[in-house]
């Protein structure tokens, strides 16, 4: 009898200590389970967001509308279909012509017809200090300042969306447009502009303009 109780006994302790094991074992599994997945969580936390990827601009349009008259408007524009890395070359046009004597107050449009969305607000209202345009005008007689009533850029420059030109004289020549993406500086003094760095989001030259 004393025997099957100390058999009984030892098999008791076995069992419990079998079970102290295996919680043991399961607790131990837990915890690298649990330090895991705060690892992983950790390396999440480090991951950088994506770069913020450049808009595909296919439609760029610069409207001018004479002060005086809203019937005398002169629209340049340039339709790329597939944008600017793609094979197609795009379509330029001129339609109007200035009137010789006269202010005309211009604003530009971009787009992007392939997704449907006009870009013009994020280059205006969300990410102004992003941006600058700059212009050049070659054979024509004209003067050119940025509008006031133009954005200003947090460091005091004028973004170049709102412009005004005076047509002085009669004579054929271009006007050139260039956006500017995050450029290391920037500077309207001189009104056309000028920069440094960065990439060019647009580059459009415009032929036979004509002031008559």
């Amino acid at each position: 009898m004393n025997t099957i109780k100390s058999n009984f006994k030892t098999m008791k302790i076995n069992f419990l200590n079998l079970n102290t094991m295996e919680a043991t074992k399961f607790f131990f599994s837990a915890l690298v389970c649990l330090s895991i997945l705060a690892s992983c969580s950790d390396d999440d936390d480090t991951i950088p967001p994506p770069p913020n990827e450049e808009e595909v601009i296919t439609d760029v349009t610069l409207t001018f509308t004479n002060d005086a008259d809203a019937n005398d408007t002169v629209e340049l524009k340039s339709v790329d279909p597939d944008g600017e890395d793609g094979p197609l070359s795009p379509t330029v046009t001129v339609m109007g012509n200035f009137t010789a004597g006269a202010t005309y107050s211009a604003v530009v449009e971009v787009y992007n017809s392939i997704e449907d969305e006009d870009i013009t607000p994020e280059i205006t209202d969300e990410e102004p200090d992003e941006h600058f345009f700059i212009y050049a005008i070659n054979g024509l007689d004209m003067t050119f300042s940025r509008a006031n009533n133009d954005i200003v850029r947090m460091d005091g420059n004028k973004l170049g969306y709102r412009t005004s030109w005076v047509a002085n004289t009669t004579g054929t020549g271009s006007i050139t447009i260039r956006l500017f993406h995050e450029s290391e500086t920037v500077d309207d003094s001189n009104e056309f502009g000028t920069q440094t760095g960065g990439s060019t989001d647009i580059d459009i030259t415009f032929m036979n303009v004509n002031i008559q």
